[in-house]
């Protein structure tokens, strides 16, 4: 049976199959065609979407990074939140049984893998771009000091206005930040490894966020990976849609 997965991101929207071991890319389109289109979502019988928001006991309550959104179109869909899928796609490809998975695109998304299952808490689990860090800048949820204030493309894009380089990105002061939220996270589940995605980490290397460690005891040191495929978090929508998890 084929299956899946579709990435409802804050730009673009990617649709996945799978069968068998097989991943096919099906469409790429803005995520603002995709919702104006709601036949698309009901053609859609056997397919997992994958949301950048918050989803609790099946519903879509918040997506803060996607104006325009309906909760309602996907009423009765399978719907799971991004980073979940992002999580589930680098336990496939790396192998590791705990993983705490990290997100970097239009906001921060995170994810954690616990005994090689998906952890969700009371279904909001590890919402680290949430998280308070300080400051006064207003997130886009609406809360005050959030992690992407300091570092996440919507606020890279409101403060430079375009997309910038991996050495302008290690030089901003919201990069350290982010390795030291991340580095908090590392203490309390001391995983396997560390494992990051999205637009933003494909144009970062492992070695960029060494500096992880430089937060941390020396008794942690999770492995570092980056997931350069920009279909990874639709590709772990369809592995969930077949079952797996």
């Amino acid at each position: 049976m084929m299956n899946t997965g579709i990435d409802v991101g804050g730009t673009f929207t990617d649709i996945v199959s799978f069968e068998g071991r097989e991943f096919t890319h099906v469409q790429t389109l803005k995520t603002s065609e995709f919702l104006k289109n709601p036949c698309m979502v009901g053609e859609c019988s056997n397919a997992v979407f994958a949301i950048a928001g918050w989803v609790r006991e099946g519903r879509v309550i918040r997506t803060p990074n996607i104006p325009g959104f309906d909760a309602k179109l996907f009423e009765g869909r399978r719907v799971e939140n991004d980073a979940n899928c992002f999580a589930i796609y680098a336990r496939h490809v790396t192998g590791f049984s705990s993983i705490f998975a990290v997100t970097l695109g239009t906001g921060i998304g995170s994810a954690i893998i616990a005994d090689s299952k998906l952890y969700r808490g009371n279904g909001l689990a590890s919402e680290i771009g949430h998280a308070f860090v300080g400051g006064k800048e207003r997130c886009v949820c609406g809360g005050i000091g959030h992690l992407e204030t300091f570092f996440s493309g919507w606020v890279i894009k409101k403060r430079f206005g375009r997309e910038l380089s991996r050495e302008e990105l290690l030089r901003l002061d919201g990069f350290k930040v982010l390795c030291a939220e991340i580095a908090k996270a590392v203490l309390i589940l001391d995983p396997e490894a560390v494992v990051f995605g999205g637009r933003i980490s494909a144009l970062l290397e492992p070695e960029d966020f060494r500096q992880i460690y430089d937060f941390l005891p020396p008794e942690f040191r999770p492995e570092i990976r980056v997931i350069k495929d920009a279909l990874a978090v639709a590709k772990g929508a369809a592995i969930l849609a077949g079952g797996g998890e």
